[in-house]
C-alpha cells in the first residue's frame, strides 16, 4: 500500500510537467522492458527519440521487481516496446494499468509488442499446462540472441516510429535499415566465429540461449532444470549426467542470476567446463552493447575444450 501511494504521489507531481517537457523536447518518448530493446530504439531512433529502459541485462527477465520508477517513465511514454510471448507478465500488467496513458496500452498505436515482428520457436502443441513447469504458451520468447530476428525488429520499429511521428519517418526507415544490416553482419560474424563448434553438445540451465544455440548450429542435448523454472531433483542430476557422458558434452552454460551451485555439481560430476555468459545486455561486464553480447557468448564457449 505504501509503494502504491508512493507512486501515485509521483504521478501527481509529474502529471502536469511530462505534456509540457515532451512537447517542447519535440521527441519521441520510448520505454522499452528490456535494455536490448532500448538501444535497438536508439540506433533506429536517433536524436527523434528518448529512450528509457527498465530492466537491465543483471536481472533474471523473468522475475523483474517494478518500481517506481517504471511507472514514471510508462507514464509519460509515446511508445512501449515489449519483448511479448508472456516474458513480462509477471511485472508489466498492474504497471501499465496504474500509468493511466492511453497511448501505450495494448492495441494502441504505442504498445509495440516485438514478438509479431518474428517467428518464435519451441510453441507447445496442444497449449502448456503447469504439470510442463513455466513453459511460455506462445513461444520461447528469447528471441532476440538471434540477430537475424533483431535485423526484422529493427525494421519493424521503424515502422512503428514512423506512424507515431511522420514527419521524421524518411530518417526512421533509413536508421531501421542501418540497424538491421548492421544486425546482419554481426551474424556472419558470429557465425564464422563459431563454424569449429558445429554440430557440438552442451547443456544449458534453462532455454534462454535456445536461438543462439539453434542459429549457430550448437546441440543443446539438455537442461539442467529437468522442466523450465523447476530446482533439479538428485534423480533428474544423476540422469541428466549418465546422458552428458553418453554424449560427450564438455560445456554446461548458466546466466549469473541461475543456481550456480548446482550447475558447479553437474560440471565437477561430470568433468565438463562451466560457463557463465549473459543473455541481455545491460548490467554485465562486457556486455554492455548487443555487439559485445554476441561475442562475448561466441568468446566463451570457444573456451570449451573439444575432442
Amino acid at each position: 500500500m505504501e509503494g502504491q501511494r508512493e507512486m501515485k504521489k509521483i504521478l501527481m507531481v509529474l502529471g502536469m510537467m511530462v505534456a509540457v517537457s515532451a512537447s517542447a523536447a519535440g521527441k519521441l518518448n520510448v520505454v522499452a522492458t528490456y535494455d536490448v530493446y532500448g538501444q535497438l530504439a536508439k540506433a533506429v531512433g536517433g536524436d527523434h527519440v528518448e529512450v528509457t529502459a527498465l530492466a537491465k541485462g543483471n536481472l533474471d527477465p523473468h522475475f523483474v521487481d517494478a518500481k517506481p520508477s517504471y511507472l514514471v517513465a510508462l507514464h509519460k511514454a509515446d511508445a512501449l516496446l515489449v519483448n511479448g510471448l508472456e516474458l513480462e507478465v509477471g511485472f508489466l500488467p498492474p504497471l501499465l494499468q496504474q500509468a493511466g496513458n492511453g497511448k501505450i496500452q495494448q492495441g494502441a498505436d504505442g504498445y509495440v509488442d516485438l514478438s509479431r515482428f518474428v517467428a518464435p520457436i519451441e510453441v507447445p502443441k496442444g497449449g502448456a499446462d503447469r504439470a510442463m513447469g513455466d513453459v511460455h504458451p506462445f513461444g520461447n520468447p528469447h528471441y532476440h540472441l538471434d540477430p537475424r530476428n533483431m535485423a526484422l525488429i529493427a525494421k519493424g520499429v521503424a515502422a512503428a516510429f514512423a506512424k507515431l511521428d511522420p514527419p521524421n519517418a524518411a530518417d526512421y526507415t533509413k536508421s531501421g535499415d542501418a540497424a538491421a544490416k548492421a544486425y546482419l553482419d554481426l551474424d556472419a560474424e558470429i557465425l564464422m566465429t563459431l563454424a569449429p563448434l558445429k554440430g557440438s553438445p552442451v547443456v544449458t540451465y534453462h532455454s534462454s540461449l535456445d536461438y543462439f544455440f539453434l542459429r549457430y548450429g550448437i546441440d543443446v542435448v539438455g537442461f539442467v532444470e529437468p522442466k523450465p523454472g523447476i530446482k533439479p531433483s538428485p534423480t533428474s542430476l544423476l540422469d541428466l549426467e549418465r546422458r552428458m557422458k553418453e554424449k560427450g558434452v564438455r560445456g554446461v552454460v548458466a546466466e549469473p542470476y541461475q543456481d550456480l551451485k548446482i550447475a558447479q555439481k553437474v560440471t565437477s560430476d561430470t568433468g565438463a567446463k562451466l560457463i557463465v555468459v549473459p543473455a541481455y545486455t545491460g548490467g554485465n561486464p562486457g556486455a554492455d552493447t548487443y555487439a559485445d553480447l554476441m561475442r562475448t557468448i561466441a568468446k566463451a564457449l570457444l573456451e570449451v575444450p573439444r575432442g
